[in-house]
């Protein structure tokens, strides 16, 4: 599909609610900020075996490309790789992807041991959800490919618990844009919630699908919410409640 790369998981069996959560900031801790176009540049450079100058010319142009995008709520998101790999064609320079792949992968911090983390409580909520009976999946605004984000999450050890994942670098709408979310939900689903930490992104544009909204604090992350929402018809997630008291 051209809208964005679904990602499939192992069988998973749906349910008449899908639950789908957020990556970074819910999902995922993030320690430290995403590296900026400085260390972005070093890692191109480093792992393309590029001069400086030219490195600095080709992220920047990655950068402004998809900065352009961002800014306008309704844009598709291009491929990372895409722009990556015709920044470096444009000047005459060809790499292979999977050294496109090694490149952003360093440039984004993936080679930090200390600068992703699994968001326990959420990886909780994921497990106890589709153990209640409800399909899970995820929608993430990033900019590591599909491949590269399928290696963080299972690095990071995110439970396989999700039927199906849409990573909006793989070019396609990202969020705030019901595109994205109509996208990962495509379904006979009964009931949709989003869980997230953004309120722009996820649960103002989740709320005018009609979907309920399951709000995320990074720093004291608490899925009481969800459990709540979710007890109206799980027996199993009204004893979870009972035991967490």
């Amino acid at each position: 599909m051209t809208a964005g790369t679904t990602e499939t998981g192992d069988g998973v069996a749906p349910g008449t609610t899908v639950v789908v959560f957020d990556c970074f900031g819910t999902v995922i801790t993030e320690r430290r900020p995403m590296p900026g176009p400085e260390e972005f540049t070093l890692a191109v450079a480093d792992v393309l075996v590029l001069h400086r100058r030219l490195a600095d010319e080709i992220v920047q142009e990655v950068f402004t490309t998809l900065y352009t995008a961002l800014v306008d709520k309704s844009a598709l998101q291009p491929a990372t790789r895409g722009l990556l790999d015709s920044a470096l064609r444009n000047r005459g320079v060809v790499r292979p992807a999977q050294d496109l792949d090694r490149a952003l992968w360093r440039a984004l911090g993936c080679e930090d041991d200390d600068r992703y983390a699994l968001c326990e409580p959420a990886a909780e909520a994921m497990r106890r959800t589709a153990a209640a009976g409800h399909t899970v999946r995820l929608l993430s605004n990033c900019y590591l490919p599909g491949e590269l984000m399928r290696r963080l999450l299972t690095g990071l050890k995110v439970p396989r618990v999700y039927d199906r994942a849409l990573f909006t670098a793989d070019g396609g709408p990202k969020k705030p844009d019901a595109r994205a979310f109509e996208l990962i939900t495509a379904g006979p689903f009964g009931r949709r919630i989003m869980v997230g930490d953004s309120d722009d992104n996820d649960l103002t544009p989740a709320r005018r699908l009609g979907w309920e909204a399951v709000p995320v604090d990074p720093g004291r992350p608490d899925f009481a919410g969800l459990y709540t929402l979710l007890s109206r018809d799980a027996p199993e997630i009204r004893s979870v409640q009972r035991n967490a008291r």
